[in-house]
């Protein structure tokens, strides 16, 4: 197949001289007048290319099998024959039609290795971008009335400011000039609205009489993202703030990374006081700060320091927690979310609590190619101290309790609260400091 583009013609003498009479003799003397005068100038111009579609995914999939044979961690491939795998699977490409069909069967292919942090994605350029939703910064509640409701303001969003008359509780009456219904789908009109602002028709009763317009600017997808798990966080500090009557500190590492580590060391000097912490680590997806994060609760206290007036002692270091420790970890904690919770067990830092981690644990790199997509390179695993492969397993909590669907359903948090419930054990039996 041929890819089309307008053909620009250009001189003999643009291109180098080629062709020119006399040869690269007769070209010698403007060269060098024209590297002491020419300026740098742009030259715009297209080119005709002719692909062998067939011959590319071929070179492709031929790619993809040797980056993984040199490249995967371990040199036996998980036990796979991979030049058996490349013979069964290579069978296949004279029966493809396109990139997508090329994807499918590489990744059946790198499949048979049974091995995280692998794939191939990106690549192709042909796909349309997609609709992108926006929010109004607040939630919405289907009424008896068959009007939505207001239930709940999103912090820091744009509806949550003071000078915008709009509460949980209030009516939305319509949506950029569009009546909105309980039979309709309100996510409809927070994608495909035209224009850059949202504007409501608001009121305090499931009627249009008496309504004010109400014009807010809408939350991005990311904003949206931040504010739900900002509130999440919040949700189960109070739930560990009640049920463990205030003596029990809690924190979540939402990543692996710079950012998450930062958050750890304020909440850790937030939770100072506590008699015990909880470290929630569930729904981490990984990164590479688990060295950082054991260096700081290994922390043993050297001295401590009084002033004057101070009501108590102020150990050193100061960057760590003294009293009784879990990690809450699930089968969404992955990669460098999995190292953690085994390296605190393994330094007896504490107990786990949750459910056996997701399995994927090793480094991975990327390889770009000759398509413009890129395969995921394996590069390195990750072994305990005793000689054990994490790859696969998964960390065994040390008290397994699940979140099931009932739990979900009604809201509850039963691995937080076993989490509480494993710390108050720990207090009432005199567990220590560090």
């Amino acid at each position: 197949a041929a890819s089309t583009g307008a053909a620009a013609s250009a001189s003999a003498s643009a291109a180098g001289g080629r062709g020119g009479r006399g040869g690269a003799a007769t070209t010698a003397a403007p060269a060098a007048a024209a590297t002491a005068s020419a300026t740098a100038r742009q030259v715009t111009f297209s080119i005709n290319m002719e692909i062998d579609r067939k011959a590319l995914r071929r070179e492709v999939f031929d790619a993809v099998w040797r980056v993984m044979k040199n490249r995967f961690y371990d040199a036996k491939m998980h036990g796979a024959d991979w030049n058996a795998a490349r013979v069964t699977y290579g069978a296949l490409l004279e029966n493809i039609v396109d990139d997508d069909e090329l994807r499918v069967v590489m990744m059946q292919m790198i499949g048979e290795l049974n091995a995280s942090h692998t794939g191939v994605s990106g690549g192709g350029g042909g796909d349309q971008p997609a609709a992108q939703t926006r929010y109004p910064g607040f939630e919405l509640e289907p009424d008896a009335s068959g009007c939505y409701k207001v239930e709940h303001v999103w912090k820091g969003g744009p509806a949550d400011h003071d000078y915008v008359k709009l509460k949980a509780g209030d009516f939305i009456i319509a949506v950029n000039d569009r009546e909105l219904r309980t039979t309709d789908s309100y996510w409809r009109d927070f994608t495909m609205a035209a224009g850059r602002k949202f504007h409501f028709l608001v009121n305090s009763k499931p009627v249009r009489e008496g309504a004010w317009e109400v014009t807010l600017d809408p939350m991005t997808g990311p904003a949206y993202t931040n504010a739900q798990y900002a509130k999440w966080v919040e949700d189960r500090r109070a739930i560990v703030e009640k049920a463990g009557s205030g003596e029990i500190g809690y924190l979540h590492i939402r990543a692996m990374d710079a950012p998450s580590l930062r958050q750890f060391t304020l909440d850790l000097a937030m939770n100072r006081t506590k008699k015990a912490l909880i470290i929630d680590q569930r729904f981490n997806g990984g990164g590479g700060i688990d060295q950082e994060l054991l260096s700081i609760l290994m922390g043993q206290k050297y001295q401590y320091t009084r002033g004057r007036d101070a009501g108590q002692d102020v150990p050193r270091p100061l960057e760590t927690f003294y009293g009784p420790m879990v990690v809450m970890q699930n089968e969404r904690s992955a990669s460098d979310a999995e190292m953690f919770p085994q390296g605190f067990k393994d330094l007896k830092l504490g107990k786990t609590v949750g459910m056996p981690t997701m399995g994927a644990v090793i480094g991975t790199g990327s390889y770009t190619l000759a398509d413009g997509s890129a395969i995921r390179t394996p590069g390195s695993g990750v072994w305990t101290a005793k000689g054990d492969n994490m790859e696969n397993f998964g960390v065994q909590p040390d008290v397994r309790v699940d979140n099931g669907p009932e739990d979900f359903a009604r809201g509850r948090d039963a691995q937080l609260e076993k989490a509480v419930e494993v710390l108050k054990a720990e207090i009432a039996a005199g567990g220590g400091k560090k």
